[in-house]
């Protein structure tokens, strides 16, 4: 860069010997350039690879989520009816107990 950065005129400068010095530095080694372009289409990539399969597993475990939660409902439907015909039979036990005592 330019050494009077101080002034607009000596800010342009820098900037342009910089861009001018980047330019010449591509040109004179077109390998490292291209290794450099190489090298950042690849981390770009793995960048997007990385965002599609984070978003696929979001997607497995919100679709697991709602299967167990579904599991979930069905077992407490069932424990909710069983508990239900136990107490039923449990009260016409209770009854026919009862019964069974006033006769004596």
């Amino acid at each position: 860069m330019a050494k009077n950065s101080k002034t607009i005129v000596g800010a342009v400068a820098g900037s342009v010997t910089d861009a001018v010095s980047s330019a010449i530095d591509a040109l004179a080694h077109p390998v490292d350039t291209v290794t450099r372009t190489v090298e950042l289409a690849r981390r770009r990539a793995g960048v997007a690879k990385r965002a599609v399969t984070k978003a696929a597993t979001k997607a497995k475990r919100s679709t697991a989520a709602k299967r167990g939660a579904a599991k979930r409902a069905v077992k407490k439907a069932v424990r909710k009816a069983a508990g239900k015909a136990a107490s039923a039979k449990r009260a016409v036990r209770k009854a026919a107990k009862k019964v069974a005592k006033r006769r004596r």
